[in-house]
C-alpha cells in the first residue's frame, strides 16, 4: 500500500492508491499530513513485515546511487554519494546488527551507535550517519519496502549513551577566520612582487580573488575570461569545475549559487591586469585560473600547493613539501585554506548590514546561498578576529564595495 499527500482547500489530505481520502477533515500544515501518512505506513510495516534486510538494502542503495553519480550528464555527484558509502563501509557493515527493515527500531539504532563509539568513531560522524540513515529510510518508504519509520523521529542529541560532554566534540568546528593584520601585510607584499614572474602574479591573483569574492574552490577553477563582463562590471558564476566528476559542470552547489557578482572600478582594474598576465604566460588558455602546465584549469593539488606556500611565507602555516606535495600542515587554517576567505567575507557582510544598508537578498546572493538563514547560520556566529576592515586594506588595488 502507498499513500500520498495532496493539497485541498488551503490545507492537506492523505490519499490511498485509489485516490480515496484516508484522514478525517483537512490538515492545516503539510508536515502534519506527512506525519499522518508516515504513521499509516509505519502501522502497515508492522502488520506486513518487510522481506528486505537493512544491510543488504543499504548496500544496494549506495551502489545504485554511485552508478547514477558516475554518469556525468546527471545531477547526482560522486561527492554526494561518498558519505553514504563511507557510512556503509566504516560503520554499518562492521557494527550494525542486521535486521529486517520493518524491525529497525530504537534498540537497533542505539546499540549500533554504541558499538561505533566504542570503535572510536566521533559523535559528529555518527550524527551524519544518523542523518543519512533517515534519508535511506525515506527512499525505502518510497520504494514500498515497508520499513519501520520510528527512526525518522530519532534525535541523536537524546542518545545519552554516546553524547560527549565537551562542546567541541558535539558540534562541527567553526572555520578559523584569517587574521586581518596579517592578511593586510600579505596582500601588500604580494602586490609589490606581482609582476616578478607568473607564479608571483598567480599568488597575488588567487589571494585577491578569494579576498574579493569569497568563491568556492570549484567556482574559482571554473571561471573563464568571458565570465568577467567589463561593460556591466560583473563576475558571472554559473558553473563549477570538479575533475573527478568529469570537469566543467553547468551547475553550482544550489540554485542561489548561480549569480552575478558586482565588481567595482578597482576590481575591474585587477581583472584587466590578471587577464593580460595570463595571456602573456598562457596565450592559448581561456581559463581565468589555468594550470601551469597543460590546457586545464588549476588542479586541486596545484591550488592547494600554491595557497599553502603563500600562507607559509606570511606566517599563517608551517608545512613540509615531499615529492612536490604539501604534507604535515601545521596551521589553524588547515582544511580551510580557501574557505577562510569565504567565511571572512560572510562575516564582514553580515556585520555591515545595518551600517551600510545591505539587504538580506544582497548578502545571501553575494555568498551564493538560496536562503539568508543559511548565510546567517554559517557566518553570523563567528567569534570574530575581524573587528573592522582596515583603511589600509580598503585602499589596495583589489578594493571592492563588497567588503567596504
Amino acid at each position: 500500500m502507498t499513500y500520498r499527500i495532496s493539497p485541498k482547500r488551503g490545507g492537506w489530505i492523505v490519499l490511498d492508491l485509489n485516490r480515496k481520502q484516508v484522514n478525517k477533515g483537512i490538515l492545516k500544515k503539510k508536515k502534519d499530513a506527512i506525519e499522518y501518512r508516515d504513521n499509516l505506513l509505519n502501522k502497515l510495516s508492522q502488520k506486513e513485515p518487510s522481506k528486505y534486510w537493512f544491510k543488504a538494502e543499504y548496500k544496494k542503495f549506495v551502489d545504485y546511487r554511485m552508478e547514477i553519480a558516475n554518469d556525468p550528464t546527471l545531477e547526482l555527484t560522486i561527492g554526494g554519494v561518498e558519505g553514504y558509502r563511507s557510512d556503509y563501509n566504516q560503520r554499518i557493515e562492521p557494527y550494525f546488527e542486521d535486521c529486517l527493515l520493518s524491525d529497525f527500531k530504537k534498540k537497533h539504532m542505539v546499540s549500533f551507535l554504541i558499538r561505533c563509539k566504542k570503535a572510536g568513531h566521533s559523535y559528529k560522524s555518527l550524527a551524519r550517519t544518523v542523518r543519512n540513515i533517515k534519508s535511506f529510510l525515506n527512499v525505502m518508504k518510497e520504494d514500498s519496502k515497508n520499513p519501520c519509520l520510528d527512526m525518522l523521529k530519532f534525535g541523536i542529541h537524546k542518545c545519552y549513551e554516546i553524547k560527549p560532554d565537551a562542546h567541541e566534540e558535539k558540534y562541527e568546528a567553526k572555520t578559523a577566520v584569517i587574521d586581518e593584520d596579517q592578511l593586510t601585510k600579505m596582500i601588500l607584499d604580494l602586490q609589490k612582487h606581482k609582476d616578478k614572474d607568473f607564479r608571483s602574479a598567480y599568488r597575488f591573483a588567487l589571494i585577491s580573488t578569494l579576498f574579493l569574492f569569497g568563491l568556492r574552490r570549484s567556482e574559482v577553477k571554473a571561471r573563464k575570461f568571458k565570465d568577467v563582463d567589463f561593460e556591466k562590471a560583473i563576475l558571472t558564476i554559473n558553473s563549477v569545475y570538479i575533475a573527478r566528476e568529469g570537469g566543467l559542470k553547468k551547475r553550482t552547489k544550489n540554485s542561489g549559487s548561480f549569480r552575478n557578482i558586482d565588481v567595482d572600478e578597482n576590481g575591474l582594474k585587477f581583472f584587466d591586469w590578471w587577464i593580460s598576465t595570463v595571456k602573456k604566460y598562457k596565450p592559448q588558455s581561456q581559463w581565468l585560473y589555468p594550470a601551469f602546465r597543460g590546457d586545464n584549469p588549476l588542479s586541486d593539488s596545484g591550488l592547494a600547493k600554491l595557497m599553502w606556500e603563500t600562507l607559509r611565507d606570511y606566517g599563517f602555516a608551517k608545512i613540509d613539501i615531499v615529492g612536490g606535495k604539501v604534507t604535515n600542515i601545521r596551521s589553524e587554517l588547515r582544511g580551510a585554506c580557501t574557505k577562510t576567505f569565504r567565511h571572512r567575507l560572510g562575516t564582514i557582510l553580515i556585520d555591515s548590514m545595518d551600517f551600510h544598508k545591505l539587504s538580506r537578498n544582497y548578502v545571501k546572493s553575494a555568498l551564493g546561498h538560496s536562503r539568508f538563514s543559511t548565510t546567517e547560520g554559517r557566518y553570523g556566529n563567528h567569534n570574530r578576529k575581524i573587528h573592522k576592515v582596515t583603511t589600509q586594506t580598503k585602499g589596495l588595488l583589489i578594493n571592492s564595495k563588497l567588503v567596504s
